[in-house]
Order: C-alpha cells, then sequence, then structure tokens
C-alpha cells in the first residue's frame, strides 16, 4: 500500500488552507463591526453576538492550524495520518461555543432586571444586518469547501458561522422590537434566547466530535461504499460482507471480507485488492486505504456465484444478491467451511488445503 492514498491531495489542502484563511480575515472584520455596535448600543444582545464572534476568529484560528497538522503524512508514531486533529478542532469549536453561551446569559440575566435605554439603535441595526449577511455567505462557502475538500473542520466551522448569522437575526429582530415598542426588556431576553440557540449549535458540534473520534459508524457512507461495490461488482467477488469504515479527517479506511473462488491462486487475490481498492476511493473520491480479507468459496455460495466455467460447481446459479449497505455490513451468508470439508468438497485434500488458505495473504 502505497502512503499517498491516505495522504490529502494538493488541491484538496490548498483549496482548505483558502478557506480557512478568509475564514479568520472575515471573522476579525466582522468582530470590529459588531463591536462597533455594542460600543453605540451597550445592547446585552448585541455583545452576545459579538462575544460570538471573538469565539469564530479563535476558532477559525485552531481550525486553519488542526488543517496544517492534518495534512501531514502518516509516519512512525501516526501510521494512520494525523487526521484525526479535526475531530478535535471541532470538539475544541464546540466547546467554546458552549462556553460563550453560558458567558452571554451570565451578562444577560441581570440586564433583564435592570433594562436600560439603547441609544444609536438605526446605526447598530445597519451594522447587524452587514455582518448578518456576510456571515451567512461566509458559512455557506465554509460549508460548501469543507464538503468538497472532505474536511471536518471546515464544515464545522461553516456550521458555526451560520450560527453566527442566525444569532445575529434574533439580534436584529429583538433591537427592532426594542427601537419599535421602547420595551428595553425585550434586549435581555433576546441574548438569553440567542444563547440557548447557540448552546444547541455547540452541543451538536461535540456530539459529531466525538463521534468521529470513537469511530461511529455512518450508515450514509456505508450504504455509499455497498451501492459503488455493487455497480462495480465482477462474478469473481462473490459475496462481500463484514463491510466497516472509520475516518481520520478527509482520509477513509474501509475493510470488509471478501468471498472469492477457493481454488484461486495468492497473485490473483492481491491484483483483486489492488483493483477494488483502485476503484472504490476513485468512484467515492477520497483519499483512503482499503483492506480487504478473502474467504474461500463452499458449495453453498454455488446458487449465488455467477463465476462461468467454474471447475468445482456443485449447484447452478440462480439468484444475484444485491449488495445493499444492510446486506454489506452483515456477517456472511452463509457459515464457514473447515478446510476438511472444502478439501473434500473438491476431492483433492492436499490440493484445496493449499489454495483455500490464500486468504491468510490477502
Amino acid at each position: 500500500m502505497s502512503a499517498n492514498t491516505i495522504q490529502i491531495n494538493d488541491r484538496d489542502l490548498r483549496l482548505r488552507r483558502k478557506a480557512a484563511t478568509i475564514s479568520i480575515a472575515v471573522g476579525v472584520i466582522l468582530l470590529i463591526i459588531k463591536f462597533a455596535a455594542y460600543w453605540l448600543t451597550g445592547s446585552a444582545a448585541v455583545l452576545s453576538d459579538a462575544l460570538e464572534s471573538i469565539i469564530n476568529v479563535v476558532a477559525s484560528g485552531f481550525a486553519f492550524l488542526s488543517i496544517l497538522i492534518s495534512a501531514r503524512p502518516p509516519d512512525e508514531t501516526h501510521p494512520y495520518g494525523h487526521g484525526k486533529i479535526e475531530f478535535f478542532s471541532a470538539g475544541f469549536e464546540g466547546a467554546l461555543i458552549v462556553i460563550a453561551a453560558i458567558a452571554i446569559i451570565w451578562a444577560a440575566v441581570p440586564a433583564f432586571f435592570h433594562p436600560k435605554e439603547l441609544p444609536g439603535l438605526d446605526i447598530a441595526l445597519v451594522l447587524l444586518v452587514i455582518g448578518g449577511v456576510v456571515n451567512w455567505l461566509l458559512g455557506s462557502y465554509l460549508i460548501r469547501s469543507g464538503r468538497k475538500a472532505n474536511s471536518a473542520t471546515l464544515v464545522a466551522d461553516g456550521k458555526h458561522v451560520q450560527t453566527d448569522a442566525f444569532t445575529s437575526a434574533g439580534v436584529i429582530i429583538g433591537l427592532a422590537l426594542v427601537w419599535g415598542t421602547g420595551w428595553t426588556w425585550l434586549d435581555p431576553l433576546v441574548a438569553v434566547l440567542v444563547a440557548l440557540n447557540i448552546l444547541r449549535s455547540g452541543y451538536h458540534l461535540l456530539d459529531e466530535a466525538v463521534g468521529g473520534l470513537m469511530d461511529k459508524a455512518e450508515p450514509a457512507f456505508l450504504t455509499q461504499v455497498a451501492e459503488t461495490l455493487q455497480r462495480l461488482r465482477h462474478p469473481e467477488w462473490i459475496a462481500p460482507h463484514h463491510l466497516r469504515s472509520w475516518r481520520s479527517g478527509a482520509v477513509r479506511f474501509i475493510d470488509f471480507h471478501l468471498v472469492v473462488p477457493c481454488y484461486w491462486k495468492i497473485y490473483q487475490a492481491h491484483a483483486i485488492q489492488k483493483e477494488i481498492e483502485a476503484a472504490l476511493l476513485e468512484a467515492l473520491d477520497t483519499p483512503g486505504q482499503v483492506v480487504i480479507h478473502f474467504d474461500p468459496c463452499s458449495p453453498d455460495y454455488c446458487p449465488i456465484c455467477a463465476v462461468k466455467d467454474c471447475p468445482i460447481r456443485s449447484a447452478p446459479f440462480s439468484q444475484r444478491v444485491m449488495w445493499t449497505g444492510d446486506v454489506l455490513t452483515a456477517g456472511p451468508p452463509y457459515p464457514s467451511r473447515t478446510m476438511e470439508e472444502l478439501a473434500a468438497w473438491q476431492g483433492d485434500a492436499a490440493g484445496c488445503a493449499g489454495e483455500a488458505a490464500m486468504d491468510s495473504g490477502g
């Protein structure tokens, strides 16, 4: 297995760096705009929006660092690469969001009991509208770039920024109501509602980060792998099973068992390993590694085996099994046979034992 199959390609790396740099630059500009609006109004709701912008800038900086680290090639201490740092980044960002939400509530609750007049609302509203629109566009760009470059960090950063845009929208609505009604107690109330929404977003980011670090199964991706194998399948690929996958940043690791003709030689299995890995990763458009454990067929598989001119077939082919996600993630469709049973089936104990043992070299 060449190391470059589990490295991020140059195109994705450039896209990641560009997106992270833009995120930091725009985040700093928006931070200045929001604190200017807070300086004009003294609003608790505007302060809540500004505090989240601080989190955005810090998180974007950490995201940029994690992108640089995740791009490092595998080494002796990290043979699977450094991509897991991206889940740490997403978790760090989620934790910062939770802290920001708590800080907003802490500052807003006293203001609810002691509301004050808010000067300069007209200018502040204009600044917040500009900031909210820019944030939404930035978040959409980061999510799109993250999905294109297979970056959990950029997707998490984009979702955080879009949450900030929703925060700005809530603040704008609240301040507009204060401006129109004169009910200054609405300002801290909006701040608390904004904080609760931020808290929800932080929880989801933490949940995704923990799932990535714990190698939580991704049913949608496994279904995609199954559909790709179904599309690429050859008659000699008799029955894949025990399909699993885990992710290290942008890099996908896929492994499964594959039942093949038991008379195959080791070099045939090795060639199929290379063919499947190349075709699968190209079709999924992801860097990664595919490990296949080869199992020898038994007479149970004859009815679902489409191999032509099989020298040991004991029953005609009668059913083509569709390779769905549920089928491939399950165990083998038939129980495994002992070497003695396979030898007896072929009628040549020495030959069968030698050839069926090829799965240990797959």
